[in-house]
């Protein structure tokens, strides 16, 4: 199937909803798949409206970083009194702005709501309810990468504006590994190391205005950003076993500084999970 045939497709099955949620369900929750989406031209999203709602934005739902003297990637530590210059020279600079909770943002609120009532029918049947659903808006320069990480949200990106490379390495390669898992439940540390092997057997997806990407639970990827400048809208939600599996494997660390060393929570998390939180409502951890 050709794009043009592929996009028809999409509008043909979307039925109102801003996404491919056709596609979505057959990949749901196990598989990283491409969706379509129709969400490229809303006008908030439009780099000449951008840089306004940023400037007149909550400051502590913005996070900028940047490269260089002090570093790579290192956040700004005090923002400028105007943003909307930050944003228009992007492709200048190595630059990265995140607004986050962008429910909490009256120009982004209904498009959340509706991209999360489109994922609920869906999502809900298999994982359950959408349980701290969170939306975020990443602003990029081009070329940025971000290095081999995973995250403990089921997630959705929509690319609105310039290209990204996603690489996703498959869940049999085994990442995140229990060392993997524990390091991060006891210390919020989520990167993982790149080799040649894990290129050979990462899945590549080249995604675009219009495109989107379902990114499992935990799975492993890298993203780099293309030669121009980079706006995506991530979706994000949690599900009630995602959540016992954090107290499941935080229970693991607590066991393991203890010199216990205890299998991965695996299917069943939640005898690990209630023993975790017993213990924190006594106040032992």
């Amino acid at each position: 199937m050709g794009r043009i045939d592929s996009l028809e497709h999409f509008h043909a099955q979307a039925a109102g909803r801003p996404f491919d949620h056709v596609r979505f369900r057959l990949a749901y929750p196990h598989a990283a798949q491409l969706l379509g989406h129709t969400l490229a031209t809303e006008r908030c999203f439009a780099w000449e409206n951008l840089g306004a709602v940023i400037d007149e934005g909550d400051r502590s739902l913005i996070e900028i970083r940047e490269d260089g003297p002090a570093g790579r990637f290192r956040p700004l530590a005090e923002l400028p009194a105007r943003l909307s210059p930050l944003v228009s020279s992007l492709g200048e600079a190595k630059r990265w702005i995140m607004l986050r909770d962008l429910g909490r943002w009256p120009e982004f609120k209904g498009l959340v709501e509706e991209v999360l009532a489109g994922i609920a029918p869906i999502a809900g049947p298999v994982t359950g309810d959408l349980l701290k659903p969170v939306a975020f808006l990443f602003v990029s320069s081009p070329g940025l990468l971000t290095p081999l990480h995973f995250d403990p949200e089921y997630n959705i990106l929509f690319q609105i504006a310039g290209r990204k490379r996603f690489s996703v390495i498959p869940a049999e390669c085994g990442l995140p590994g229990k060392a993997d898992n524990e390091r991060f439940h006891r210390t919020g540390d989520n990167l993982l190391p790149w080799t040649p092997q894990l290129a050979e057997s990462a899945l590549h997806f080249d995604i675009g205005p219009c495109d989107a990407l379902h990114v499992p639970f935990k799975a492993a990827h890298t993203v780099t950003v293309g030669d121009a400048p980079s706006i995506s809208l991530s979706v994000t939600w949690r599900s009630r076993d995602s959540l016992l599996q954090d107290d499941a494997w935080a229970m693991n660390g607590l066991l393991a500084r203890c010199g216990v060393r205890v299998p991965t929570p695996g299917k069943r998390p939640w005898v690990r999970a209630g023993t975790l939180r017993a213990l924190r409502r006594a106040r032992i951890a």
